[in-house]
């Protein structure tokens, strides 16, 4: 047996103990007790690069392991050599370093090819017309992982994939118990599936067909019965109960209940004294829709064995004609400028509902990947010349990373965010595989860079980091199995090629203006609105809650009388019922009435009464057809819009039994619409430009999404963090992309 003398240094230590127990208003960090920063630093190389986050302070590894490494062959004993020289590696660079590895439970290939009854099966075919993922594999020295996707993969509902991969899960957790490593390694972050981020298997090719499926789940709607829907955008409850049912099922009893089955074995074997955590809880931006994963968050988020929940931030990419692919502008069906989401002056903006985390007490870790200036830009301007990964990663940072200058924004509200919101994250480093060779953090800059962040997060210890926003988007995952499949949309042009109507533009798209509002804003699930929320918010949006009970109803409008709150309903609010399309039951949510438009029609709106900053008025919406669509018919409502073709009132406001109801058909509502919005319902504006804000009791943060002077108003007296006075107002100039953050003393 190898001799690693780094790990045998550790023998006297005693065993690391991590919790995430909620402090000031988030959760929080402890490592034998003492909060610890959050902040990690992975690299394709890790063991190379670790030198430049040492000198940046960071001691917290996060490496990625690949299970199937340590499985040779049938009958052969696992071998947890590789990982043993890996971790040794590291404890030689960094004596002083922890560890929370990834851990990704695939099988080996021979396993795959030996049991090929245990595999999966998808309703369309894995050939390469429909080959958007499926690549060349990258197996990484450093942990035995590939980064890649196979078209052979198991079925999560196969009984011998499940007693195997537990079997060699336990063995791998005894061998670190059972080793000095156990007073450095605190946690793992369990995956599975693409990337290991729990999208199921092959999702692109709207998997599982299996005997095992069947056999766990029963019968299995066909391919025609998953697709198709029966009334346009949405399924109707009275004719599609088999596809609603499976879909529910295949989240809720096959997928969520494998995490919280793996999660349980981490808490028993590691005597909980280890965290626990995974990739969940894309409601934007989340891949495959129907067949992607993360349709069963109140399960995760109510699991007393999952920690941490973990994602990388937004990556939606430019649907501007004529523009390169690595920006990220977005625009409307009208053209509208949205926003961008990565690159100098984009929002970084989360894919998960980081309100929701908090309040189930789950540490939130954001995966920071852009590249940086020690990365050149593409090979030619379209992007070719190069491989495949070098045309992914080399401008993942978004417009301005190929400079010092911008690389430093980027990073400054990258690092901003994580700070403020007061969650954790890690640095990805694909630097070493890419054409220069060397990690993106190999320079003295960067590395400076690194170290403020990583003090100031150590420094916020004490800082009351409960929220303050007076606004809400508020998200239903249910609805997903009620509403029209993504793959419905393929082949489709308007960005987002894995994304359906819904998650693009209803989601995804509209996070880029409800950001640049200027005003902090929430984003939770439905469930979590509690009572005492009627007290806090002034206005809520109601993005996709579409499918709800005659219960979900009551207590909803319970809620709302007498709160004085604002609410915009998106689309269908309570249209779909578990039995029915119920029109009477939205119209009681709402106190709307409608005319059910069943005839497809455009999905924009005319918008008088809101002007541009042009002083135009504002059209917005999609430039498609679909159906179906309503019509505000209330003699008694504000109308705000029409619908473009001239079908009836779209947009439409209504006083209520002590709140205000506001109908809006389509998204996403551009900018100009929800500062509008937001200052009627008597929402502070912090900007008097639409910038990108968010704010905790004692922290404020601002990126400037356009060039020019603005008024910063506080509700109490801040600093630049940078140093000046403590009040209210601050009068800044400011470049896109430019990040001010205020502090209290």
């Amino acid at each position: 047996m190898p001799r690693f003398e780094a790990i045998e240094k550790l023998k006297n230590e005693e065993p690391v103990s991590a919790a995430v127990r909620m402090h000031k208003g988030m959760p929080r960090l402890y490592l034998n007790k003492k909060q610890t920063a959050p902040l990690f630093a992975w690299s394709w190389k890790l063991a190379e690069s670790a030198v430049h986050f040492k000198n940046a302070g960071v001691h917290l590894l996060h490496p990625i392991l690949g299970l199937n490494s340590a499985w040779p062959e049938d009958g052969a004993p696992y071998d947890w050599t590789l990982f043993d020289s890996f971790f040794d590696s590291l404890l030689e660079k960094n004596p002083d370093a922890f560890f929370l590895p990834r851990v990704h439970l695939d099988m080996p290939r021979w396993w795959l090819q030996k049991h090929k009854t245990e595999l999966l099966e998808c309703a369309l075919p894995t050939t390469p017309d429909n080959d958007r993922q499926y690549r060349d594999m990258m197996v990484n020295e450093e942990g035995g992982f590939n980064w890649g996707i196979y078209r052979e993969e198991p079925s999560l509902a196969s009984p011998r994939w499940k007693e195997d991969m537990e079997r060699l899960y336990c063995a791998f957790l005894n061998h670190i118990e059972n080793s000095p490593l156990r007073s450095r390694i605190f946690g793992y972050q369990i995956g599975c599936g693409v990337y290991g981020e729990w999208h199921y298997y092959c999702a692109e090719f709207m998997p599982d067909c299996s005997t095992s499926i069947h056999n766990k789940l029963g019968e299995i709607p066909t391919r025609e019965e998953r697709l198709n829907t029966e009334f346009g955008l949405l399924r109707d409850p009275a004719k599609e109960k088999k596809a609603i049912h499976f879909y529910r099922q295949f989240h809720e009893d096959l997928i969520a209940e494998t995490i919280l089955d793996f999660a349980a074995l981490t808490k028993k074997k590691t005597n909980r004294r280890a965290l626990c955590g995974v990739f969940y809880g894309y409601q934007l931006e989340n891949v495959w829709m129907q067949e992607g994963g993360h349709l069963a968050p109140e399960k995760i988020l109510t699991c007393p064995d999952i920690d941490f929940f973990a994602s990388p931030y937004s990556y939606q990419t430019t649907n501007i004609k004529g523009r390169e692919w690595w920006e990220h502008d977005v625009e409307d069906g009208a053209g509208n400028w949205l926003g961008r989401a990565r690159g100098e002056g984009g929002d970084g903006a989360y894919r998960v509902l980081l309100e929701s985390l908090r309040r189930h007490g789950k540490l939130y870790l954001v995966e920071i990947d852009p590249t940086t200036y020690l990365e050149p830009p593409p090979v030619n301007p379209d992007g070719s010349g190069g491989t495949r990964i070098e045309k992914e990663l080399c401008m993942v940072g978004g417009q301005g990373c190929t400079t010092r200058e911008g690389t430093m924004r980027i990073l400054q509200r990258d690092f901003g965010q994580v700070l403020l919101r007061g969650h954790g994250g890690w640095i990805f480093d694909f630097g070493p595989v890419m054409r220069t060779g060397k990690s993106w953090y190999a320079d003295q800059p960067l590395i400076d860079e690194v170290a403020k962040f990583r003090k100031l997060l150590q420094q916020r210890a004490e800082k009351d980091l409960t929220p303050i926003a007076e606004v809400a988007a508020v998200y239903d995952a249910k609805s997903f199995f009620v509403t029209r499949h993504w793959r419905a949309e393929a082949p489709w042009k308007n960005g987002g090629a894995n994304l359906d109507f819904f998650s693009h533009w209803f989601m995804t798209s509209q996070a880029r203006t409800l950001h640049r509002m200027a005003a902090p804003i929430d984003f939770l699930y439905r469930f979590d609105l509690q009572p005492e929320d009627a007290e806090r918010y002034k206005l809520l949006f109601m993005v996709n809650t579409f499918y709800l009970t005659s219960e979900e109803i009551d207590w909803m409008t319970a809620f709302l009388s007498g709160s004085g709150i604002t609410v915009v309903w998106f689309y269908a609010p309570g249209f779909v019922t578990p039995d029915k399309l119920d029109l009477v039951q939205m119209e009681r949510l709402t106190g709307f009435k409608f005319n059910l438009l069943e005839k497809p029609g455009t999905m924009l709106i005319n918008c008088s009464t809101i002007k541009d900053a042009q002083s135009q008025p504002v059209s917005f919406g999609v430039n498609e057809k679909r159906n179906p669509r309503f019509a505000v018919t209330n003699q008694d409502a504000e109308v705000l819009g029409m619908w473009a073709d001239g079908q009836g009132v779209a947009f439409a406001r209504k006083k209520m039994d002590g709140w205000q109801s506001i109908y809006v058909g389509t998204a996403p509502l551009p900018v100009e619409v929800l500062r509008h919005l937001a200052t009627a319902a008597g929402v502070r504006l912090w900007s008097s430009e639409p910038d990108n804000v968010m704010a905790t009791k004692n922290l404020a943060l601002v990126v400037a999404s356009s060039a020019g002077p603005r008024t910063i108003s506080l509700p109490h007296p801040m600093a630049p963090l940078e140093g000046g006075e403590q009040k209210n107002s601050h009068e800044i100039t400011a470049a896109p992309g430019d990040v001010t953050i205020f502090t209290t003393p």
